[in-house]
């Protein structure tokens, strides 16, 4: 929700309100402007700077639009993505353009190899990932893009854009303007729908689809996420995949915005509300891949249990077959945990650094960049979505006969470097499965924790993506 009233000043009433309208046009008051005149001056002042940014300088219109969405890809900004992706298109980017802005994850273009892109747009999409992601630009990337530049006014043009669109990606994120804080950046040459799949009486789950555009014959991956997160854990992903697959997210229940069961879950529920969603969604199976980690990676051999019909291949990460007979025990004190608090705050305190250890490469470290990102995500699970949830990972064993339902299907089990046991856990798994005939791979992710897909996106891609081919 916005955590700033917005101000909307009748025509005549505001001379701040009237100049901003002046600049914007038909398009009227924005959300962005009606949040900014909560203080006229500063209103004033964005407006003139702003005007002068988006309309008053050298740049080509493309080279600008290029950098104000990659700004906008990499600080989650999704009002500013909406707002400027079409405009990007009349400036003359591409779809195919727009996805390599959108994916954060890939190897990025470069002015002598910059496939989709010219190489002045390779230029500039290189320093405004720079200036956006570490602030210093290094040289050689100031060295690349000058080469293109008319002159200096066009440098401090450029470095403008990335400055300016930092302030306002900072804002809008920061006190939600357009309610858009639950919304992912939208995934170019795709559809996108969002759908509330009714799996049993009075239990709804949230799902979000993104079906390939230019492909009837896109095969589909689902997604199941971890326990006390919600689907946009995925969302440093999904960029990359969308370029071949359709994709689907959704929310467990009890997460995000999905139903808050009036029982508690099993493994065996779990699965089939994957099954009822392709079934209520009249999605072709079996489908491409079934992609899950921790408590999703749990539901995903479930999955392969119950509804082995379904699927082709299996991606289970950071779970495992049979829980431990501790971990009843570990999950009654976290349940009680948060319930005496009334809140996940404490739990969410201690989870984080489980899962994202002191010692990996991760910005999701205290202190670093995204520290606060499943933290938040953890401490917005209702407290008794995630009791009911998490009574699923009590005293679950979905091995037995799981090799059997398997055959003839390829799996990759995969563990973050750094996340405790579940390396060697996964490892036996693989050797056991192959034993048994299994087509079963496995693999880890150097220094990355419980989330690798999060906390080491583009090494847990290439391992993924090269499996799924």
């Amino acid at each position: 929700m916005p955590r700033i009233p917005y101000k909307n000043p009748a025509k005549g009433t505001s001379p701040v309100g009237d100049a901003i309208r002046e600049r914007r046009g038909a398009r009227g008051l924005t959300p962005l402007d009606q949040a900014l005149l909560n203080a006229p001056e500063i209103a004033a002042g964005w407006n003139t700077l702003l005007g002068a940014v988006r309309n008053r300088n050298s740049l080509p219109d493309d080279i600008r639009e290029l950098m104000i969405l990659r700004v906008a890809a990499r600080n989650s900004a999704t009002f500013e993505w909406i707002h400027h992706a079409h405009v990007g298109v009349d400036t003359g980017l591409t779809a195919p353009q727009l996805t390599v802005i959108r994916d954060l994850y890939s190897p990025m273009p470069t002015p002598q190899s910059p496939g989709v892109l010219s190489p002045f747009q390779a230029a500039a999409l290189r320093f405004a990932d720079a200036s956006t992601f570490n602030v210093t630009v290094p040289q050689s990337r100031l060295d690349d893009l000058k080469q293109f530049l008319k002159d200096d006014q066009q440098l401090l043009e450029v470095t403008a854009v990335a400055a300016t669109y930092n302030m306002v990606s900072r804002l809008l994120v920061t006190l939600d303007v357009g309610d858009m804080g639950t919304v992912s950046v939208p995934l170019p040459e795709t559809e996108q729908t969002e759908h509330d799949v009714e799996v049993e009486n009075g239990v709804s789950l949230h799902v979000h689809v993104a079906k390939r555009t230019e492909d009837d014959n896109a095969p589909w991956l689902v997604f199941v996420n971890s326990l006390m997160t919600n689907q946009k854990m995925w969302d440093g992903v999904l960029p990359r995949l969308s370029k071949k697959y359709n994709l689907l997210t959704f929310d467990q229940r009890g997460h995000g915005k999905s139903s808050v069961p009036p029982t508690k879950c099993t493994l065996d529920v779990l699965a089939k509300d994957i099954a009822t969603i392709l079934q209520k969604l009249s999605i072709a199976t079996p489908i491409h891949a079934i992609v899950g980690v921790s408590q999703g990676g749990a539901t995903a051999l479930a999955f392969a249990q119950n509804h082995p019909e379904l699927f082709s291949r299996l991606v289970a990460c950071d779970t495992q077959a049979t829980s431990p007979a501790a971990n009843a025990k570990a999950w009654d004190e976290r349940i009680a945990l948060a319930r005496s608090e009334g809140s996940m705050t404490k739990l969410a305190d201690v989870t984080v650094p489980r899962w994202f250890p002191q010692g990996s490469t991760s910005e999701l470290n205290a202190g670093g960049r995204r520290e606060f990102f499943i933290h938040d995500m953890i401490t917005s699970t209702p407290v008794e979505g995630f009791a009911m949830s998490a009574a699923a990972l009590q005293g679950y064993d979905v091995y037995p006969g799981l090799a059997g339902k398997l055959g003839g299907k390829k799996v990759l089990l995969v563990a973050g470097e750094r996340d405790g046991a579940l390396p060697g856990v996964l490892s036996g798994l693989k050797d056991k499965l192959a034993a048994d005939g299994v087509d079963a791979q496995f693999e880890q992710i150097p220094n990355a924790g419980h989330l690798p897909m999060v906390d080491a996106a583009q090494q847990w891609l290439d391992v993924v993506e090269k499996f799924l081919e």
